[in-house]
């Protein structure tokens, strides 16, 4: 009788043991190694969920991976070996402007009061990041047991590759108060879960950069984010959480991430307040539920008027607390001035114009009859790409001119492959010095960024729209200031939330520096009728949820489009 076969077990990835020094001297390297990148001689390592490998000294083929200061990488290198890691480089020293000094000391204010939570909405160009840095460190230090290092959590936007750095530099500019931070993606926080679900780690401090990010509950960035938070626990054992941004949302039902603000203000607990937008229309707010999502009912939906007394009534929830739990401060060197730039399209491009709005308008309609929304979406981005194709050509020429005047220049766009990389050939072909920062891992994006700043490259290409500065006069590593050579911006591809539009615009226009700003658009099209609406809006004194929401609705009715969900123009902005 043959033998019964039978099928190995397989060894599972936790049990694949962490490697250990085995000789003195020795130290272990966390590595953060891209994904589907060859690195030889490092160890995956499951239960740290990251790279590994041991040794007195990194091999040449490794240094490129090494762990940065702040890094999750560096976090667990720290826990494991006795001597720290290499610390940060050595960057010019920042004095907190007043403002920045008080918007921390409201913070810390709200945090002595009792409160769990804060929300900064400041303007961009504001120094939000300096404000919270101040802030998180004395929060964390008074909340630290005296024989406990004070620890910090920061998430900040993508791409990370811009935004780690520039909040590193930050940290590192200011002092980093005698407090442990991490810094990390919210993609990267599920590595801070235990296989159980529960964070692995305790911070006295949290800071949530661009909060808008968590406004959808139903996504893993969120759910991991509730757990680190701390969300369930009672409000006086919470971690204390700092939750910023220019952007809150487009109706007060995207501000689930501030359900612990809310509850304890109402003395519940925050699981009480998990369907944000249920509560507010048990307060009376007018929403509705479409898609899935918490949007302005029909009335409101005709209403801007409705939809600013609604918000307002939220954000009263936050600013009459006592202490107020939110500070929202309009930039000190005003709006950004801006205008339309229009481009007159040849008998061939205009032709090439009609066409693709004929295709536009039978895509959407196809969409709308099968109710769609992913061939409406779909629809949108392929018209919106391809239009802007055809200003390519215009717009580099517009940049070389300016370049002409002794000016440097802000090209800001959406798409990759439709815009950025054509801009940049284009620029190449007239000889224009530029940097690119845009992609995932294709440029050195600060370096591409000290190019522009210091005057070596006349125009930025980029995607980004934060935690990024371009304007001139910044105060750079090392103690030098960018060039003061004026800065002008383009929006090739203009974003048709405002409000996200506003953050591109506060790449040069801040901390004082004021710089002008163009919309592109092709001449007596539909762009033009769209590019109107959108200038009244960023010419409009405040960032009112109600008048953002209007002039989305306008350009939708435009589109076609006023059928899809509200946050359908929007891109996720």
């Amino acid at each position: 009788m043959p033998s019964k076969r039978t099928t190995p077990k397989r060894r599972s990835k936790a049990a694949v043991p962490p490697p250990t020094v085995q000789h003195a001297g020795d130290r272990v390297f966390i590595l953060d190694i891209p994904y589907r990148t060859t690195a030889p001689g490092a160890q995956w390592v499951p239960a740290w969920k990251t790279h590994a490998y041991v040794g007195a000294a990194l091999p040449d083929p490794l240094r490129p991976f090494a762990s940065q200061p702040y890094s999750y990488q560096r976090w667990i290198e720290d826990d494991l070996n006795a001597v720290p890691g290499e610390p940060m480089r050595d960057v010019a020293a920042k004095t907190p402007r007043q403002e920045q000094i008080d918007g921390a000391a409201a913070i810390v204010t709200a945090h002595r009061a009792g409160a769990r939570q804060f929300l900064l909405a400041d303007d961009p160009g504001t120094g939000k990041t300096i404000t919270m840095i101040l802030a998180a460190q004395t929060i964390a230090q008074e909340r630290a047991t005296p024989s406990a290092i004070p620890k910090i959590l920061v998430t900040v936007d993508r791409p990370f590759v811009i935004t780690a750095p520039h909040w590193r530099a930050s940290i590192a500019s200011v002092g980093d108060g005698g407090c442990r931070w991490l810094i990390c993606s919210p993609d990267q926080l599920r590595k801070l879960l235990a296989r159980n679900g529960q964070p692995r780690y305790s911070f006295d401090a949290q800071i949530y950069d661009e909060s808008q990010l968590y406004r959808h509950q139903d996504t893993k960035r969120v759910t991991a984010m509730r757990r680190i938070a701390r969300y369930s626990a009672d409000h006086a054992k919470a971690p204390f959480l700092i939750n910023a941004t220019a952007t809150p949302g487009h109706n007060p039902a995207e501000l689930t991430y501030l359900a612990p603000a809310f509850a304890q203000l109402h003395n519940q607990p925050t699981s009480a307040w998990n369907d944000l937008g249920q509560r507010l229309v048990d307060a009376g707010l007018p929403l509705a539920k479409r898609y899935d999502r918490w949007q302005w009912d029909e009335n409101a939906t005709a209403s801007g008027r409705l939809q600013q007394e609604a918000s307002d009534q939220v954000r009263r929830w936050l600013t009459d607390a006592t202490p107020p739990l939110m500070l929202h401060r309009p930039s000190p060197q005003g709006q950004a001035p801006i205008d339309g730039m229009p481009t007159t399209l040849t008998a061939e491009q205009r032709a090439a114009y009609s066409a693709e709005w004929g295709d536009f308008q039978r895509d959407m309609g196809l969409a709308r009859r099968g109710n769609n929304v992913a061939k409406g979406r779909a629809a949108i981005m392929r018209f919106r790409q391809k239009a802007g194709m055809l200003r390519i050509r215009a717009t580099a020429e517009w940049a070389s001119a300016q370049v002409d005047a002794d000016r440097q220049v802000a090209l800001s766009v959406e798409f990759v492959s439709t815009a950025a990389g054509p801009l940049c050939d284009e620029l190449a072909g007239m000889k224009i010095p530029y940097s690119s920062i845009y992609g995932s891992g294709t440029f050195d994006t600060e370096a591409e960024r000290i190019a522009f700043q210091t005057g070596r490259t006349k125009v930025c290409v980029f995607t980004v729209a934060s935690s990024i500065s371009l304007h001139a006069g910044e105060m750079l590593p090392g103690g030098t200031h960018a060039s003061r050579t004026p800065r002008v911006g383009v929006l090739h591809q203009p974003s048709y939330s405002g409000i996200a539009t506003r953050q591109r615009l506060g790449r040069t226009h801040r901390d004082g520096q004021v710089s002008e700003w163009w919309l592109a658009y092709a001449e007596d099209t539909i762009e033009e009728q769209i590019a109107h609406i959108q200038l009244d809006r960023l010419r409009a004194t405040t960032n009112a949820v109600g008048g953002e929401t209007s002039a989305l609705h306008k350009i939708a009715a435009l589109l076609g489009a006023d059928w899809l969900p509200e946050d359908a123009l929007t891109n996720g902005d």
